[in-house]
Formats: structure tokens, sequence, C-alpha cells
């Protein structure tokens, strides 16, 4: 009976099963709709990586922006975007039966716009034999691809994805959190990623300027808000932190927020910007005291601080005062919570994280702080954080046509109504965004939004040439990047708008660094020294580049500051 038992039990067991070579939860395929989101992922992040940094080049934020940078700056965007695009070929190696064309055209979108970011960042990169590494055959001494050829095939790939999306999908595309499995939404954005090449490429191609016009003329790409190509974060906070990057640290105590510029937030308070209460969120309470030693070595390096800036309040007398009196102690006040530093400030940073103002509800699902509301300190794990990351909306495609059409490339249009329309819709989107995120917000009366506009179309209209105008419309591109600074930092090396000008009030400069810095302005990245240690070919671009002297291929500007 023992014997006959244990024959039973074998035969009725498949020995196999126990296979300990296998895995299931580990499979050597993926889901199409399990690639889908990490490749999205993958793409979004290629353009939020260095978003701080980028935004600090554009003189926007205290992060990079005394270009103090090395070879080891960058490691980590250099290897987070290579591990992460892995997902996007993965698509498309899943893709390449033809039986899933809208699935494949959505990993040649996200390849051409997160490739795309990659070079517009460091220039000639790995890419046609890149991603290989899994296969042990293929050598891991990656060629180095020259940027412009890089561009060339992305464009084609905005087309071959186009191709696709025109063709029959057998069954519904799902895990698809852009584009909601659309081929209408993705060829939209496909004929967007391709615009958005075209106008940064096109100095630096020998048809750039008729290509451009052809894609403006073709029409098919993002024209409207509810278009925009948004990543949205959410309160989530387990298991894994869902909410916006610029919120995870000043709000809840575990880190303070990065210097904003003193140029932006006094700018747009003497511009009377209907966006200041929705960008930034006032900490400061109190005054400080240049007499008291605890103050002073807290107050920013070299007066900056704007409540004691004399050529500051004489410029904030003019706008609310009509020079007729001056601030009063209740402005002094208000005035107190718009702590930042000017550029290039690297004079070390005090106990200074609950006087600093904070990103507001606007990207970056945070608090509104308009005036009716008194500053007070950041503490605890507050509830909020569902802000955005806004990559390519239906104002930028417009601020694109008027670069265009105002820097003779032929594209057509009324460049001051699309000029308009930009600043409105950009308006908009910052106002909606606060509102969701934060139910104290108090919109801006529709006056205020348009004697705001009607200021800069009169800035407009006063520019003697196209060249000026262009310089006007880039100094509003810049307030609108607040949340966009690789746009931001595309458009000064695009076009060398907005010029080096003066802190005032409807001004169309950018301030020069406060303190000489140690190196120009940063035309690209330096390449990362852990590149160079593991790939010989990449060894002469981290010794012989110089990111401040050596641009990418469409960078026919070089900017340099003046000291």
């Amino acid at each position: 009976m023992l014997i006959a038992g244990c024959v039973l039990l074998v035969s009725s067991c498949q020995m196999t099963d126990l296979d300990i070579n296998t895995d299931p939860n580990r499979p050597a395929q993926a889901s199409l709709r399990l690639l889908v989101p990490t490749a999205e992922l993958a793409a979004v992040n290629s353009a939020v990586g260095i978003i701080n940094n980028a935004s600090g080049f554009a003189g926007m934020m205290s992060s990079a922006d005394s270009y103090d940078l090395s070879n080891n700056s960058y490691n980590g965007t250099w290897n987070a975007f290579y591990r992460d695009m892995q997902n996007v070929e993965e698509l498309l190696k899943a893709t390449e039966d033809g039986k899933n064309p809208v699935y494949r055209g959505i990993a040649l979108t996200l390849k051409a716009y997160a490739v795309g970011n990659m070079v517009d960042m460091f220039g000639d990169i790995p890419y046609s034999q890149a991603w290989k590494g899994n296969n042990p055959a293929v050598d891991k001494s990656v060629p180095f691809d020259k940027d412009a050829t890089i561009y060339e095939d992305l464009l084609k790939l905005c087309d071959q994805a186009v191709a696709e999306f025109a063709k029959p999908q057998a069954v519904a595309v799902s895990g698809d959190f852009i584009g909601s499995g659309s081929a209408v939404t993705w060829t939209r954005l496909a004929r967007t990623v391709k615009l958005r090449l075209l106008l940064n490429s096109r100095k630096g191609r020998t048809n750039g300027n008729a290509e451009l016009k052809a894609a403006f003329d073709a029409g098919g790409y993002i024209t409207t808000a509810a278009q925009d190509f948004i990543y949205r974060y959410s309160t989530q906070i387990s298991p894994q932190d869902d909410r916006h990057p610029w919120f995870r640290g000043p709000y809840t105590g575990t880190g303070d927020p990065t210097y904003i510029n003193h140029q932006l937030m006094g700018e747009m308070l003497l511009n009377k910007d209907p966006r200041l209460p929705f960008y930034f969120y006032r900490q400061a309470t109190r005054t400080l005291d240049p007499n008291s030693p605890t103050d002073r070595g807290t107050i920013p390096f070299g007066g900056t601080y704007l409540p004691l800036r004399a050529s500051f309040l004489s410029e904030y007398k003019k706008a609310y005062y009509d020079d007729k009196q001056d601030p009063t102690a209740a402005d002094i006040l208000y005035l107190s919570g718009f702590f930042g530093r000017d550029r290039a400030d690297n004079t070390g940073a005090p106990a200074d994280g609950a006087l600093r103002t904070a990103p507001g509800a606007y990207p970056a699902g945070g608090f509104y702080s308009g005036r009716e509301i008194a500053a007070r300190a950041l503490t605890g794990n507050n509830a909020g954080g569902a802000g955005i990351w806004p990559l390519i909306t239906s104002w930028n495609v417009k601020f694109y046509q008027v670069e265009a059409i105002l820097d003779g490339t032929g594209v057509s249009g009324d460049a001051k109504a699309l000029f308009e329309a930009a600043m409105r819709e950009q308006i908009a989107l910052v106002v909606s965004t606060a509102q969701r995120v934060d139910t104290r917000s108090v919109p801006p009366t529709a006056a205020a939004i348009t004697d705001y506009v009607n200021a800069w179309l009169k800035l407009y209209d006063a520019a003697p040439t196209n060249q000026a105008k262009l310089n006007v419309v880039a100094k509003q591109i810049w307030f609108c990047s607040w949340g966009q600074g690789q746009e931001a930092w595309n458009l000064m090396r695009r076009t060398g708008y907005p010029v080096q000008g003066p802190f005032r009030t409807l001004s169309v400069g950018i301030q020069a660094p406060l303190l000489k810095p140690p190196r120009q302005y940063a035309l690209r990245l330096p390449y990362p020294s852990q590149e160079g240690n593991l790939n010989p070919n990449a060894a002469k671009y981290v010794s012989d580049i110089i990111f401040d002297r050596d641009p990418v291929f469409w960078d026919k500007t070089k900017i340099k500051w003046e000291f």
C-alpha cells in the first residue's frame, strides 16, 4: 500500500512545475498594457529630469544658476535616461510584427520626444547602437551618434508614428495615461513633437525654415488647451509618493524650497501679473532687520532683499501709487514674503528655510498665496501635491509660431494675435490648476487679465523691429515658463532672447548674474565622467567638450554674459 501510494503521488505531479530557473513573477516579456505607462513615464522624465537646473540657467531659480558645473554633475541624469528608455525600446520590439500599430506609434512618438530632449541637453549621444545591452553578444563600447544625424532620424520617427496611427488596431489600447489610446490624440502629439524638433533645429539644418513652414502649413498639431500634453500628479503618498516634486520637500517638512529668483518675483509684482499668487507661496511673516546680527546673516547678499531694496521700492511706488506716496507698512510686510535670491548668489545658505518663498498652487499643487491671505511657514505633511508639468501646450505652440513669424522663417500668421492668445491661454491654465488644487484660490478679474495683456501688447507695438518684438515675446515666455525650464533654456539658446537687461517694471531683459560666475552660460550639459570611465567612446567627449564653449548643433547664438 505504501509503494502504491508513492507511485500514485508521483504520477499525479508535474515535477517540471518546480523548475527553479523560471520565475513567473519576472517574465521575459511584459504585456503591451504594462509597457506603455512605463514608456510614457520615461519620456516625461526626459523633460523634467533637469527642470530645476534649466530654470536656473534661464534665471528663474537658484539651481545651477552660477554655472559651476562639472563632469560629475549629471551622472544620474544620464544613467536614468538610458535605464528608463529601455521601456520604450521594449515596446518597439514588442510591436515589430505590425499587429499593434497604435502601440508602435506611441513608442515612436515617445522616442522622438525623449531623445530630442536628451540631444538638446548633451549634443552627441549613443543612439543607433544604444539599448542593446541585454544581448550578451553586443559590444558594450557603444559609439556616439552626431546630434544633427540623430535629429534627422527623430523627424522620421514622427512621420512613421503618424503612418502607424492611420492603421487599424485590432484590440483597444490599454495603459495609456497620456492619450487614452486615441490614435487621433497621438497623431496630433506626433505632429507637435515634429514641430518642436523643427523649431529647435531650424538654424542648424539646410532647409530648416522651409520644413518648419511646411509643418505649420500642414496643421494637425496641438491648437487648443483641451489638447495639451500635460503630466498630472496626484495627492497619493503610499505605496509610492506621487505628489509633485516641488511639493514634496517644502510642504512635507523634508526639505527647503530652492531659492526663487528675485527678478522673476519682483517684476511680476511690479507688472501686477495676475499669476503671482498662484506661482508663489509666501512663508516670511515679518521683515528682517539689517541691524540685527541674526537677521543680517540671513538677508541675501548685496542688499537684494526686496523690502529693503531702494531701487525696487522706487519702482513699486511708481507702479502702485503713481509716485505719490511711499509703500506702506502693510506693503513692506507683504513684500517680505517674496524671499529669494538674485541670480548666481552663491554665498552659502543660512538657516532660512522657513523664510524662502515656496512654489505655489501652479504648477506644484501647493497653496494659493493672495495678498488677502497672511504668510505662514510650511510645516508638517500638508495635504496636496496634485500639480502638473506642462510639457507641450497650445500656448507653447502659439509662441513657436510667433517666434517663427518674427524670425523670418517664412511661416505666416498674425503674430500679435497669437501672442495675445498664448498669454491668455497660459494664464487660464495657471488659474484653473490653482483652483483645482486649492479651493481658497481667488481667480483674477477679467479686467486685471486684460490690463496685464494689454500692457505687453503695448510693449510689442512699441518695439521698432521684428527682432525687438521677438525680444518682448521672449520675455513674456520667460514669465510663462515657470515649471517649463527646458523650454526657456532652449528658447534662449535658439534666439539669444531675452537679452541682458535691468530689473524693473515691464523690463524686456534678463538680469545678468549678480556675482561673476566661474563659467559662462551653459550651452549644453557636461558629459558625465562615469560614462567616460565605462565607455571608451565617451572619453573624448568628457575631456574635449566644454559645456560653456561648445554648443549643440542647432545653437548658432552661443549666449555669453557681459561682466
